[in-house]
Protein backbone atom coordinates (compact mmCIF):
# COMPACT_ATOMS: atom_id res chain seq x y z
CA UNK A 1 0.00 0.00 0.00
CA UNK A 2 2.63 2.57 0.67
CA UNK A 3 4.82 1.67 -2.21
CA UNK A 4 1.85 2.45 -4.35
CA UNK A 5 1.35 5.84 -2.57
CA UNK A 6 5.34 6.19 -3.45
CA UNK A 7 4.70 5.64 -6.75
CA UNK A 8 1.60 7.32 -7.22
CA UNK A 9 3.82 10.75 -5.42
CA UNK A 10 6.55 10.14 -7.82
CA UNK A 11 4.25 10.46 -11.12
CA UNK A 12 2.98 13.53 -9.82
CA UNK A 13 5.91 15.13 -9.38
CA UNK A 14 7.52 14.23 -12.43
CA UNK A 15 4.09 15.59 -14.18
CA UNK A 16 4.39 18.90 -12.22
CA UNK A 17 5.45 22.07 -14.47
CA UNK A 18 7.77 24.47 -14.06
CA UNK A 19 9.65 25.91 -11.14
CA UNK A 20 7.74 23.80 -8.64
CA UNK A 21 8.33 20.98 -10.46
CA UNK A 22 11.87 20.91 -10.73
CA UNK A 23 12.22 22.13 -7.34
CA UNK A 24 9.85 19.11 -6.26
CA UNK A 25 12.16 16.39 -8.08
CA UNK A 26 15.46 17.63 -7.30
CA UNK A 27 14.49 17.46 -3.51
CA UNK A 28 13.09 13.85 -4.14
CA UNK A 29 16.71 13.28 -5.85
CA UNK A 30 18.69 14.52 -2.67
CA UNK A 31 16.82 12.51 -0.24
CA UNK A 32 17.75 9.52 -1.85
CA UNK A 33 14.72 9.45 -4.30
CA UNK A 34 12.31 8.28 -1.82
CA UNK A 35 9.23 8.71 -4.23
CA UNK A 36 9.98 6.68 -7.53
CA UNK A 37 8.22 4.58 -9.86
CA UNK A 38 6.82 1.11 -9.37
CA UNK A 39 9.75 -1.27 -11.23
CA UNK A 40 12.41 1.02 -8.94
CA UNK A 41 10.64 0.69 -6.03
CA UNK A 42 10.50 -3.17 -6.76
CA UNK A 43 13.71 -3.43 -7.54
CA UNK A 44 14.93 -2.36 -3.89
CA UNK A 45 12.57 -4.35 -1.77
CA UNK A 46 14.11 -7.07 -4.11
CA UNK A 47 17.34 -5.90 -3.03
CA UNK A 48 16.83 -5.41 0.98
CA UNK A 49 15.17 -8.99 0.87
CA UNK A 50 18.80 -10.41 -0.05
CA UNK A 51 20.91 -8.27 2.04
CA UNK A 52 21.05 -8.74 5.81
CA UNK A 53 18.99 -6.39 8.80
CA UNK A 54 22.69 -4.94 9.34
CA UNK A 55 23.07 -4.08 5.69
CA UNK A 56 26.30 -6.15 5.58
CA UNK A 57 26.33 -8.87 3.07
CA UNK A 58 29.63 -11.30 2.43
CA UNK A 59 29.82 -13.70 -0.07
CA UNK A 60 31.76 -16.95 0.21
CA UNK A 61 34.61 -17.26 -2.46
CA UNK A 62 34.13 -20.25 -5.22
CA UNK A 63 37.33 -20.20 -5.86
CA UNK A 64 39.81 -23.23 -4.53
CA UNK A 65 42.96 -21.11 -4.03
CA UNK A 66 45.01 -21.54 -1.44
CA UNK A 67 46.30 -17.98 -1.05
CA UNK A 68 45.63 -16.20 1.56
CA UNK A 69 42.68 -13.29 -0.23
CA UNK A 70 43.16 -9.66 1.26
CA UNK A 71 39.80 -8.12 2.26
CA UNK A 72 37.56 -6.65 -0.47
CA UNK A 73 35.07 -4.35 0.43
CA UNK A 74 31.98 -2.56 -1.41
CA UNK A 75 30.67 0.03 -0.16
CA UNK A 76 27.38 2.14 -1.52
CA UNK A 77 24.43 4.52 -0.15
CA UNK A 78 20.56 3.79 -0.62
CA UNK A 79 20.68 5.95 -3.98
CA UNK A 80 23.10 3.65 -5.55
CA UNK A 81 21.99 -0.22 -4.32
CA UNK A 82 20.72 -1.03 -7.80
CA UNK A 83 24.31 -0.77 -9.12
CA UNK A 84 26.07 -3.04 -6.29
CA UNK A 85 25.27 -6.13 -8.12
CA UNK A 86 27.12 -5.00 -11.41
CA UNK A 87 30.30 -4.94 -8.69
CA UNK A 88 29.12 -7.70 -7.20
CA UNK A 89 28.78 -9.79 -10.06
CA UNK A 90 32.04 -9.11 -11.28
CA UNK A 91 33.79 -10.25 -7.74
CA UNK A 92 31.77 -13.25 -8.20
CA UNK A 93 33.09 -14.77 -11.64
CA UNK A 94 36.54 -14.13 -10.37
CA UNK A 95 35.98 -15.98 -7.06
CA UNK A 96 36.70 -13.13 -4.93
CA UNK A 97 35.36 -13.25 -1.31
CA UNK A 98 33.71 -9.41 -0.16
CA UNK A 99 31.78 -7.68 2.09
CA UNK A 100 28.99 -5.16 1.04
CA UNK A 101 28.19 -2.40 3.38
CA UNK A 102 25.91 0.22 3.22
CA UNK A 103 27.11 3.56 4.69
CA UNK A 104 24.24 5.36 4.21
CA UNK A 105 23.51 6.20 8.06
CA UNK A 106 27.58 6.61 8.79
CA UNK A 107 28.86 9.78 7.85
CA UNK A 108 32.31 9.02 9.21
CA UNK A 109 32.82 6.27 6.67
CA UNK A 110 30.91 8.37 3.95
CA UNK A 111 33.72 11.08 4.56
CA UNK A 112 36.65 8.10 4.63
CA UNK A 113 35.29 6.69 1.77
CA UNK A 114 34.81 9.85 -0.30
CA UNK A 115 38.31 11.25 0.91
CA UNK A 116 40.29 7.42 0.07
CA UNK A 117 38.33 7.05 -3.41
CA UNK A 118 39.22 10.37 -4.92
CA UNK A 119 36.12 11.44 -5.85
CA UNK A 120 35.08 8.03 -7.70
CA UNK A 121 31.10 7.90 -7.11
CA UNK A 122 30.02 4.88 -5.35
CA UNK A 123 29.37 2.02 -5.75
CA UNK A 124 32.92 1.58 -4.96
CA UNK A 125 35.15 -1.55 -4.60
CA UNK A 126 38.03 -1.07 -2.05
CA UNK A 127 41.12 -4.00 -1.81
CA UNK A 128 43.42 -4.45 1.20
CA UNK A 129 42.21 -0.12 2.06
CA UNK A 130 42.94 0.72 -1.72
CA UNK A 131 40.01 2.28 -3.73
CA UNK A 132 40.01 -0.17 -7.32
CA UNK A 133 37.01 2.07 -8.38
CA UNK A 134 33.79 1.82 -9.93
CA UNK A 135 32.48 -0.80 -12.38
CA UNK A 136 34.61 0.52 -15.30
CA UNK A 137 37.82 0.48 -13.31
CA UNK A 138 36.84 -2.84 -11.81
CA UNK A 139 36.03 -4.47 -15.32
CA UNK A 140 39.47 -2.77 -16.90
CA UNK A 141 41.22 -4.02 -13.18
CA UNK A 142 39.64 -7.80 -14.24
CA UNK A 143 40.98 -7.69 -17.66
CA UNK A 144 44.50 -6.79 -17.56
CA UNK A 145 45.24 -8.75 -14.52
CA UNK A 146 45.52 -5.74 -11.99
CA UNK A 147 42.73 -7.23 -9.59
CA UNK A 148 43.60 -10.65 -9.18
CA UNK A 149 47.33 -9.65 -8.27
CA UNK A 150 46.06 -7.31 -5.68
CA UNK A 151 43.77 -9.36 -3.99
CA UNK A 152 45.43 -12.86 -4.00
CA UNK A 153 49.09 -11.00 -4.09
Amino acid sequence: MLERLRARAFEMIERAPGRVGESLRRANEALGRPLADADELEDRRAFAATSTSTGTTTRPSTSTSTKEQAPVMVYFMDKQKRDVAKLTDVLDANGITYTVTNIQEDPAAQYAVRRDSHGIRLPVVFVAGDCVGGRQELVNAVSNGELKKKVFG
